[in-house]
């Protein structure tokens, strides 16, 4: 796979953020993907399914992307595991 300008442009800013940028951006992407459920919910009550699964789905692809932003920057990877380590 080739890769754009932009796509390599990104993958190199996502390697020089440090620890604690990471953990504001994916704290950001948590929030959206929390608010996006909560919406799913409330559509869900309001027997508007479409709009309930439609706002689950956009969940699932911000709590994906908090996941895989995570693993692509080094420093926060050893990090998190370091201290899910030392947890076990």
């Amino acid at each position: 796979m080739k890769l754009t300008k932009q796509e390599s442009e990104l993958i190199q800013f996502i390697r020089t953020l440090d620890f604690d940028d990471m953990l504001n951006v994916l704290d950001g992407i948590k929030a959206v993907a929390e608010d996006l459920s909560i919406k799913s919910y409330d559509q869900m009550g309001k027997d508007n399914i479409m709009a309930s699964v439609g706002f689950e789905s956009q969940a699932e692809k911000m709590t994906k992307l908090e996941q895989l932003l995570g693993d692509a920057n080094e420093e926060y990877r050893k990090e998190i595991y370091s201290v899910l380590e030392e947890g076990e």
